[in-house]
């Protein structure tokens, strides 16, 4: 029986196609001499080359050269070279197919090669199930069954043949993982799971809708609802443990199908299935509502911070000039107490001179109720927020499994009993009641003259926890995001293997002595040479006087010549609707074919629908907008197409698509050399719904938001972007966007520049470890402190610039760490942000750390060294972080609809709209790349245009793109375009100066 083609013809090409790269050329098809002697033997150079291609292709990719099929000339013309032949004798052995299965058929027996058959077929499905298991995606697995013919020696399947038997594995690997989650669950436990389903009382809305609207906004009675929920999954009875039976990137698979399904479709499933589809929204629930909990107490606990230093602050601005009088009539009374002394007069005599005594008295006391405490401290008006806090906390405390390192030891003991003391309605502390984890800044609130205050115990308690879940001090059973550190690193098993393989994926020398060696002796030369060019004024634009650092700002290089071919340029680039420009992109790229169906795998039927999703997005429009303002779907078309298409990772796939297409271009490779790149955070303000789930960074005003951290590559490619907090500290997400796992990460020794945001030595350390060249541009460098192995004084010129002497024992001592630390985040065990976040929020005598700082200063010292010699690099820099610039400037162009807010409440429907901004973003950049460079072969026809001017050029213009109206999709490509299948350009000669 045929089935439906899932595979794409690009998807069939690639599996099956010989490769045509030039790497990959040579790679599989350098003949021995063993072959050379087999074909010379050959009659005529027609025959030969024919019998080297068709050895060539029955080792790779492992078929026939079929009837009709004609090589890549670039792999003929290798074979051709190797055999001292002509490429173009080809073609007569082409002509007679009956020498191909002659040779075919003499070639399979000469290798061994089996045929395809159903015992070969049944025996590679057997093999197959168990990566089925883990990975749903077809084309990995018709990939993986492919190269395990290849070393099987069996010959290639028909591509129909491959995607049935794929297909029919996929099958029994779901039916598998759903047997494997239902196994052994009792009957009232699936009586419960069935519940799920079902309408709540007195409501419209099942149980399982209510749990999935998990509350955001930062108040009480989100905490609340909550618990609430996760007591109602923990009721359930499923074990965590059930969830570690199969693969989490299929279980996170079934959770996103399951998203994707209403309820009462889910209903609907046979028993097994639907029972394995609960059973994962179940596991799903409990760890997302475990951290919504933690994420809400810590903002909760920072709110009641905020709160009262905003009232300990207003209060003193209320009292201001009642205290203003004071020590004016106070500086009075001083005045004629100095007086009188001097002129040996009565002193209380002075005083009535200037107040009465008795009002004199009265100020007095007046004053005392405006004394603030010595060190003006906010804490003492925290009391007033412990009603609002008792409104939560007694339940957070009760639902929760705190665990923590020995260090936490007192904070877990004070938690316990004051669980026990809220289950038993006690209101007395006891006087047992641990205070070592008693901060001092808490001490003198805490500890008072009459005992424990109870109110500031339990605040500090609380307090406490927060800081030290932030740390990774303290950790949360059934958490994914509040783990503990150890759990988050590769397995010390699978680390031993390593270091005795000698395979640690660092890009420095693992042997400790051996490393810091060759660091010692660059450090000390480069100390050395640059204290004697400072002290002769040789640093170009750098001077240092007395220990002041001051560097000459770099001026705008642009020239206007290049100005104004820029305009002359894009005057002359065709005007195009973005529906327009997403077709001609999706055409050059076949970018939509990676939005795959979530369950099936397969390509979406109507490529125009999907893509008006991704406008909806990109444009910041919506869906219900967008279905208003096309014609070519509704809005259940839309948001069905959305929902089963578009996700994280077929957006990450898509990006990479384009990205690849962009660094191509040969007019890309005159922006940049592609070892370098940049990232950048922009903010965007919140509005509606997506407020309660967004923060208030003061550096971009009182309104809340969040940021879009994206990292561009030196040829203008947007290759990763990230939704973060307002508040969070740009520095944790820089090597994300280099080890971004979803593709290729950029090379080792890739130049990588951010601003001030991206700085901290931490991710200097981490970018040394693994291979990459952190290059930001510090602010208020003269302000940093460098650091050395010799005494600073061996450097007097830059002596005062050097804080110490780097703590090598410190690094040494923990160095198997840093690299455990190092592999975790290179093998993709953990993500770089999460490490850098919680070594961040560690106390600053955390050794781990420390060694790590302890080693980026090391480094940042050495990159200030070259960044004080090498004008070229400062250079760089700001240029690299000038095109993140323009490339947030047309992002934010792009993103015009709803006032340019974020509304989505989710996360997921956040990165949903930072994905799509940028993949539109890189669609319009790709677009203006390849229409430029037409432009500048026409523009060349008419005049001279210097190759000097061209490396000035931005592919970021905007102004000849339709963003807006009515969103009109073409069925077919305009007939006017060019040869090369693209639009004609507006005539050069009615170009203006007006630049895009």
């Amino acid at each position: 029986m045929g089935h439906r083609r899932i595979l794409t013809g690009e998807q069939i090409a690639q599996l099956f196609d010989p490769p045509t790269d030039r790497r990959g050329i040579i790679r599989h098809y350098t003949l021995s001499v063993t072959d050379l002697a087999m074909i010379r033997r050959g009659r005529g150079d027609h025959h030969r080359l024919g019998l080297a291609l068709m050895l060539c292709y029955l080792r790779y990719p492992g078929r026939p050269l079929h009837a009709g099929e004609i090589p890549d000339p670039a792999l003929v013309s290798f074979v051709a070279t190797q055999i001292d032949v002509l490429p173009d004798s080809l073609g007569a052995y082409l002509r007679v197919d009956q020498n191909r299965r002659r040779h075919s058929a003499a070639l399979q027996d000469r290798l061994g090669l089996r045929p395809w058959g159903p015992r070969v077929a049944a025996d590679l499905a057997d093999w197959l199930l168990a990566h089925a298991l883990e990975t749903d995606r077809l084309v990995d697995l018709a990939a993986l069954v492919l190269e395990e013919c290849r070393g099987r020696g069996v010959l290639l399947p028909r591509p129909a043949q491959l995607e049935r038997l794929c297909i029919e594995v996929r099958y029994r690997a779901r039916r598998e993982i759903e047997r494997l989650l239902t196994e052994g669950l009792s009957a009232d436990q699936r009586r419960r799971l069935d519940a799920l389903t079902e309408r709540r009382l007195d409501t419209s809305q099942s149980w399982l809708a209510w749990l999935r609207q998990i509350p955001e906004s930062a108040k009480p009675a989100s905490m609340l609802g909550v618990i609430e929920r996760l007591e109602h999954i923990r009721a359930i009875g499923i074990d965590p443990a059930r969830g570690r039976r199969i693969n989490q990137s299929r279980l996170a698979q079934l959770v996103r199908e399951a998203g994707r399904t209403t309820v009462q479709h889910v209903a609907g499933y046979e028993r097994r299935r639907r029972h394995a589809v609960l059973t994962a929204i179940d596991l799903d629930l409990s760890a997302r509502l475990t951290d919504q909990a933690i994420t809400l107490f810590e903002r909760l606990i920072g709110a009641m911070f905020r709160k009262a230093e905003g009232r300990h602050a207003r209060a003193f601005q209320a009292e201001g000039r009642a205290i203003n009088e004071k020590v004016r009539l106070y500086a009075r009374i001083g005045a004629a107490l100095m007086a009188a002394r001097a002129g040996q007069g009565d002193p209380f005599a002075a005083i009535d001179k200037v107040i009465p005594w008795d009002r004199f008295c009265s100020t007095v006391m007046e004053a005392e109720t405006l004394v603030r405490s010595e060190d003006f401290d906010p804490y003492e008006v925290l009391s007033e927020h412990y009603a609002g806090i008792r409104r939560w906390a007694p339940a957070f405390l009760a639902t929760f499994e705190f665990q923590g390192v020995p260090a936490a030891a007192s904070l877990m003991r004070a938690i316990a009993m004051l669980r026990a003391m809220n289950s038993a309605g006690a209101s007395t502390l006891p006087k047992s009641a641990p205070t070592a984890f008693v901060r001092p800044r808490w001490a003198r609130h805490v500890l008072t003259a009459h005992g424990i205050d109870r109110r500031y115990y339990e605040l500090c308690v609380l307090a406490e926890l927060r800081q030290r879940l932030a740390a990774g001090d303290v950790w949360v059973a059934g958490s994914r995001q509040y783990r503990a550190f150890e759990e988050r690193l590769i397995s010390r098993e699978t680390f031993q293997v390593l270091q005795k393989e000698s395979s640690i994926p660092v890009a420095v020398e693992t042997d400790f002595e051996r490393f810091i060696a060759t660091r010692r002796t660059w450090l000390d030369a480069r100390l050395a040479e640059i204290d004697i060019r400072a002290r002769g004024g040789l640093l170009p634009d750098v001077t240092i006087e007395k220990g002041v650092l001051r560097i000459t700002p770099i001026e705008k290089s642009t020239p206007p010549e290049a100005e104004a071919l820029a305009a002359k340029l894009y005057a002359a680039l065709p005007r195009i609707r973005i529906t327009d420009l997403l077709t001609e992109v999706a055409g050059w790229t076949g970018f939509p074919d990676c939005f795959t169906h979530l369950r099936t795998g397969e390509a979406a039927a109507d490529p125009r629908v999907l893509m008006a999703g991704l406008l909806a997005d990109g444009l910041n429009l919506g869906l219900t907008r967008m279905a208003e303002a096309c014609s070519i779907a509704s809005l259940g078309q839309l948001a069905w197409t959305a929902d089963w298409h578009i996700r994280d990772e077929t957006y990450a796939l898509a990006l990479r698509r384009l990205v690849e297409h962009q660094s191509r271009e040969p007019l890309a490779a005159l922006f940049g050399s592609g070892t370098a790149s940049s990232s950048d955070g922009q903010f965007f303000r919140a509005g509606g719904s997506g407020r309660d789930a967004s923060r208030i960074n003061a550096h971009y005003g009182p309104e809340p938001g969040l940021k879009f951290y994206t990292h561009l590559s030196d040829r203008y490619a947007p290759f990763h972007t990230r939704v973060i907090a307002a508040t969070a500290s740009e520095a944790l997400h820089v090597l994300d966007g280099l080890l971004d796992h979803h593709g290729d990460a950029p090379p080792r020794q890739h130049r990588h520049h951010t601003d001030g945001g991206g700085v901290s030595d931490h991710v200097f350390a981490l970018c040394a470890l693994l291979g990459y060249v952190f290059a930001p541009r510090i602010p208020d460098l003269k302000d940093r402190r460098l650091y050395s192995f010799a005494r600073p004084a061996a450097y007097p010129t830059l002596a005062p610039m050097i804080a110490g002497r780097i703590n090598v024992d410190l690094i040494r001592t923990h160095w198997p760490d840093l690299l455990k630390i190092a592999t975790s985040i290179r093998t993709g065990t953990v993500s770089a942000s999460v490490i850098l976040r919680q070594l961040a929020a560690y106390p600053r005598q955390n050794a781990v750390a420390a060694a790590l700082r302890e080693l980026g200063r090391l480094e940042r010292t050495l990159f200030t060294l070259d960044w004080l010699e090498d004008p070229g690099l400062r250079r760089e820099s700001s240029h690299e972080l000038n095109k993140g610039e323009a490339r947030n400037s047309l992002a934010r162009a792009v993103f015009i609809h709803r006032l340019g807010e974020i509304r989505d409440r989710t996360f997921e429907n956040q990165t949903h709209r930072a994905s799509g901004l940028n993949l539109l973003v890189t669609a319009i950049i790709l677009w203006n790349t390849r229409y430029l460079a037409q432009a500048i072969q026409a523009l060349r026809q008419v005049e001279d245009v210097p190759g000097t001017l061209l490396r000035h050029l931005s592919p970021i213009g905007w102004e000849h793109v339709n963003l807006t109206g009515d969103y009109i999709w073409s069925a077919k490509q305009k007939s006017s375009e060019n040869h090369a299948g693209l639009r004609p350009l507006r005539p050069i000669h009615d170009t203006t100066t007006h630049a895009a």
